[in-house]
C-alpha cells in the first residue's frame, strides 16, 4: 500500500501543470462528453464531421470523466495517472508469481520509475490504457496456463482485444510471447493448448474487430469521416496508417504528403539499437536497457543453471520474449516513430530485470553468477553516466553518486555471504544504483510542463539537433508552422471573443487547420471547431462541396486562415481548395494578427 501511495503521488503531483497535454485528444474527450455519437466514433468535434486517427477506447475513459467532473486538466489526466498506478500493481502481481514479494516490489518500482512510464502516466495519450490492458492480459494468461480453463484464456484474449482498441497494432507486440508460451508451456496436451490459443484468439478478434466492422458497415453519410484514413475506413486506418506505415520507411503517404511529423525528421535516419541509445530516446528508456538485454541473455543461456520452478519459468519466458519482440520492433520500425513509443518496453524490461537478479541472487554461491551479476550492475552504472552526458543539467554529485553506488553494489554482489544484514545492505544499494538515474529524470519531468505531440522526459539535451531542442524552438514559436502542427498556436483572446459572441447559432463556431489549432480554439470556446483535413490537414475531408453545403446551410461561423501551414505545404487538395474558395468569396477580418473570414457575413 505504501508503494502504491508513493506511485500515485509521483504520477499525480502538479498534474495540472500539463494543461491540456495533447490538445488533440483533450478536444476529442470534450466532444465525447457532449454527444454520445461523438463518444462512440471518437469524433474530434461534436458536430461529428471527422474522428481522431485512433480507435476511441482511451477517449471513452476521458470523456466519461469529463461528463462526471466537468472539463479540466484534472478530469482528463487523473484517469491516466490511476491507470499507471494500477499497472504498477499488476507488475507486482506478475513478478510475485514464483519470485516472492520483495522481488515483486522491486520489479514494480523499476516499472513505476521508468521515465517514459512516468511521462505518459501524466499525459493523455492512449498508452496508459493500452499498457494497463496488456499487462492485465499477461497476468490472466499466466493464470490460464496454470488452470487450463478456456474461459480464462477467453478473458485474456478479451483484455488484449481491448488493448488493441486503445492503441491498435502497438498493443499486439506482446502477442508472439503469449502465443509461444501457451503453445510450449501451458497445461494440457498439444491439442488442448491449440484449443486454448484458438479460444483466446477468437476473443481477441471479436473484441478488437467489432468496433471496426460496425463503423465500416455504417454508411459514410451517417457517420463522421475516419481521420487518418485515405478511404474513410476504420479497417484501412488500422492496416495502413496505424499498421504497415509504422513498420516501413514511407516518406510519403497515399495522398502524396509527408507521413512523418516535425520531430521525426531528427531521427528518421537512425535505426537499430543506436536509435534507443542516442540522445533523443535514451532518457526515456536507456537507463536499464543494456542491463535488460544482458538479463535476457542470462535467462536464455543459463535457464537450466538457474533452476526455475514452473511458475518462474512461465513468467521469465513470457517476459523475455515480450522484451525481445518490442526491442526489435522499436529498433527497426520505420520513420513514423516517437520517443514515447518506448513506453512498450517499460513493463517487460521491469519484469526481466527483477526476475534475473532475483534468480542469480539465490545461486550467488556460484562464482560465475557473482561475476555476471557484478558485470550487469557495473554496466548499469556506466550506462546511466552515458545517458547523463546527453544533458548539461545533471549535478556533479548525482553523477558521482551513480558511479559510487555502481562500484559498491558490484563489489557487494561478489561477496558470497549469507548474513541477513549483508543481504539487506546489498538489496538497498542495488535499488539505489539502478533507480537513481530514472528517479532523477522523473524529477526533471515533473518540473517541466508537458504539452503537444511529443512529450519528453528529463532535462534539455545539449545537442542543438536533438528533439528536445527542436521542441523547445517549436514551443517558443521559432518555427510557426511546426508550432501549429505539434502544439497548436495559442488562440488570440480578441479573436476568441469574436468567435464566442457571434457564432452562437452555428453548429460549428469555426473551421481551421491543423487539428491542434482547432483543438485549442474548441477547448477555449466550448464550441465545436472543424479540423479541416483532420490531424495534419492532409485528410480528404471535408470536400469543397461538403464545406460549401455546410456554409450555405448556416452551420459554420468563421474560417481561421493559417498562412504558415499553406506555405509549408502538405495539406490535402480539399483543404487547399476550401481555403481558396473562402478567400475568394468572403470578407477578411484581421484581429490581433489572426485572419478571420465571416462565413455568414
Amino acid at each position: 500500500m505504501a508503494f502504491l501511495t508513493a506511485t500515485a503521488i509521483l504520477f499525480l503531483w502538479g498534474l495540472d501543470a500539463n494543461g491540456w497535454a495533447n490538445p488533440y485528444y483533450s478536444a476529442a474527450a470534450q466532444a465525447g462528453s457532449q454527444d454520445w455519437k461523438a463518444f462512440f466514433f471518437g469524433s474530434f468535434e461534436w458536430g461529428n464531421l471527422i474522428t481522431v486517427d485512433k480507435t476511441p477506447l482511451s477517449l471513452w475513459v476521458m470523456s466519461l470523466s469529463v461528463r462526471l467532473f466537468g472539463l479540466s486538466s484534472w478530469s482528463i489526466l487523473v484517469p491516466q495517472a490511476l491507470m499507471g498506478v494500477a499497472t504498477s500493481y499488476l507488475i507486482y502481481k506478475i513478478v510475485r508469481r514464483g519470485f516472492g514479494p520483495r522481488t515483486a516490489l522491486f520489479g514494480a518500482a523499476v516499472y513505476a520509475t521508468t521515465p517514459v512510464v512516468v511521462l505518459l502516466s501524466r499525459f493523455n495519450n492512449p498508452e496508459p490504457l493500452m499498457g494497463l490492458l496488456m499487462v492485465a492480459a499477461v497476468l490472466v494468461t499466466l493464470k490460464a496456463m496454470d488452470s487450463g480453463r478456456l474461459r480464462t484464456f477467453a478473458l485474456a484474449g478479451l483484455l488484449l482485444g481491448l488493448a488493441f482498441m486503445a492503441k491498435q497494432v502497438q498493443a499486439l507486440l506482446v502477442l508472439p510471447a503469449l502465443c509461444l508460451a501457451v503453445l510450449a508451456l501451458s497445461k494440457g496436451r498439444v491439442s488442448q493448448r491449440i484449443a486454448q490459443l484458438l479460444m483466446a484468439g477468437g476473443a481477441l478478434l471479436i473484441t478488437g474487430a467489432t468496433w471496426l466492422v460496425i463503423v465500416d458497415l455504417i454508411p459514410a453519410s451517417q457517420r463522421p469521416y475516419i481521420g487518418g484514413s485515405v478511404n474513410n475506413s476504420s479497417i484501412e486506418l488500422t492496416m495502413d496508417y496505424n499498421g504497415l506505415a509504422r513498420f516501413v520507411e514511407i516518406p510519403m503517404n497515399a495522398q502524396g504528403n509527408r507521413a512523418s511529423t516535425t520531430e521525426n525528421d531528427a531521427v528518421q535516419l537512425v535505426g537499430g539499437l543506436p536509435r534507443l541509445l542516442n540522445g533523443n530516446f535514451a532518457q526515456e528508456i536507456a537507463w536499464l536497457l543494456v542491463t535488460g538485454i544482458g538479463c535476457s541473455f542470462v535467462l536464455i543461456v543459463l535457464n537450466r543453471t538457474l533452476k526455475l520452478t514452473r511458475r518462474q519459468r512461465d513468467v521469465t519466458v513470457i517476459a523475455t520474449l515480450w522484451f525481445t519482440t518490442v526491442l526489435l520492433v522499436l529498433c527497426f520500425m520505420g520513420t513514423m516513430i516517437h520517443t514515447y513509443y518506448t513506453f512498450s518496453l517499460g513493463a517487460p524490461l521491469a519484469v526481466v530485470v527483477a526476475v534475473t537478479f532475483s534468480s542469480m541472487w539465490k545461486l550467488r554461491h556460484r562464482l560465475i553468477l557473482r561475476i555476471i551479476g557484478a558485470v550487469l550492475l557495473g554496466s548499469s552504472a556506466y550506462m546511466a553516466l552515458k545517458v547523463m552526458e546527453y544533458a548539461d543539467q545533471w549535478p556533479l554529485w548525482v553523477q558521482v553518486s551513480v558511479a559510487s553506488a555502481g562500484i559498491c553494489v558490484a563489489m557487494l554482489w561478489c561477496i558470497p555471504s549469507s548474513s541477513p544484514r549483508y543481504r539487506l545492505c546489498t538489496g538497498v544499494v542495488l535499488a539505489i544504483s539502478l533507480l537513481i538515474g530514472p528517479v532523477g529524470t522523473d524529477l526533471f519531468t515533473l518540473g517541466t510542463p508537458q504539452k503537444g505531440t511529443n512529450p519528453q522526459s528529463g532535462p534539455l539535451g545539449k545537442d542543438p539537433n536533438s528533439i528536445s531542442r527542436l521542441m523547445l524552438a517549436i514551443r517558443e514559436g521559432e518555427i510557426p508552422w511546426a508550432q501549429q502542427t505539434a502544439l497548436g498556436a495559442p488562440p488570440s483572446r480578441a479573436a476568441t471573443e469574436i468567435l464566442r459572441s457571434e457564432t452562437g447559432s452555428q453548429r460549428w463556431a469555426a473551421a481551421t487547420y491543423a487539428a491542434q489549432n482547432a483543438a485549442l480554439y474548441q477547448l477555449e470556446l466550448g464550441r465545436p471547431v472543424i479540423p479541416l483535413g483532420g490531424w495534419l490537414g492532409s485528410d480528404p475531408a471535408p470536400t469543397l462541396e461538403q464545406f460549401k453545403a455546410l456554409v450555405e446551410g448556416g452551420h459554420v461561423g468563421y474560417f481561421i486562415w493559417q498562412q504558415d501551414l499553406l506555405d509549408r505545404g502538405g495539406l490535402s487538395d480539399e483543404t487547399v481548395e476550401i481555403s481558396e474558395w473562402v478567400r475568394n468569396n468572403f470578407r477578411e477580418l484581421v484581429v490581433d494578427g489572426v485572419y478571420l473570414y465571416d462565413l455568414q457575413g
